[in-house]
């Protein structure tokens, strides 16, 4: 027993998975959610906080694969170091997920010109109502090139992983899509994933934006989750094709809390 102890002791964290659901930022719904590392005899050990840890890899490329039952599978490529690694994957719904009864859905059949069902189309939609705003910016400047933002006046959490679209003040006001990479500071400091490509001034808000992607069979389904109001304007851009070479977008896309609002199908050439 001693020998064991001691082994176990000797065991490096060389990478953390926290595995989130994408809509309610909690543990994945289910009992069925499996982490898998390519390029790896590791094995994830689950701990008793959802996350997922590998010991002593070595340093290199490796990608992380994760299946659950209710989501899209999600893959990534990761490079582990010498330090410990935490990697945050938020799990997006699949269309027979079940939602919520107070969830605002979309739900929409995706074809080509020839009636055959279009798959892994890439979707996004963006919240515009501002009473929506899951948050301000709480600094006089973010400078053009930043890689972190100081928030406040939140509506609700945000995690490593999130998409919102970043909106100065004022009708000619600069906008751009930025994705959180990091939480540093519990409700106050975020690390982005990419630098600011415009500079925003105190007060610029973040609107949620949902992403998702098509099943097998060009069905899709996007859910809203923490708005303050019941009702709310969407927009909707849709890309496919190879290499998302074509883009197909539906604006001031009217979205209620509680009901779908169903688009049929849609062919796209």
């Amino acid at each position: 027993m001693d020998q064991i102890r001691i082994s176990q002791l000797r065991s490096r964290v060389s990478l953390v998975v926290c595995v989130i659901d994408a809509l309610s930022s909690g543990a994945p719904l289910g009992n069925k959610t499996t982490v898998h590392l390519e390029g790896s005899r590791s094995k994830a050990i689950r701990k008793s906080n959802g996350s997922y840890i590998f010991n002593d890899l070595s340093p290199g490329e490796y990608r992380l694969s994760v299946q659950s039952e209710y989501y899209f599978q999600e893959q990534t490529n990761i490079t582990v170091g010498t330090h410990n690694f935490i990697e945050v994957v938020q799990l997006k719904p699949l269309p027979s997920y079940p939602f919520s009864q107070g969830a605002g859905l979309i739900r929409v059949m995706l074809q080509n010109a020839a009636g055959a069902p279009i798959c892994d189309a890439h979707l996004q939609s963006t919240v515009l109502t501002e009473d929506c705003a899951r948050a301000r910016l709480m600094v006089d400047q973010a400078d053009k090139g930043a890689m972190e933002m100081t928030l406040g006046s939140f509506t609700g959490g945000i995690v490593a992983g999130d998409v919102y679209l970043l909106r100065g003040r004022g009708s000619q006001a600069s906008e751009e899509v930025i994705r959180i990479s990091e939480v540093l500071e519990h409700q106050k400091r975020f690390r982005l994933l990419n630098p600011l490509t415009q500079s925003y001034s105190r007060g610029a808000m973040l609107l949620p934006v949902q992403e998702t992607r098509s099943t097998e069979r060009g069905e899709v389904a996007i859910a809203f989750r923490g708005n303050r109001i019941p009702t709310f304007q969407t927009d909707l851009v849709i890309t496919y094709g190879a290499g998302g070479k074509h883009s197909h977008s539906i604006q001031d896309l009217a979205v209620a809390e509680g009901t779908t609002t169903n688009l049929g199908t849609i062919r796209l050439a």
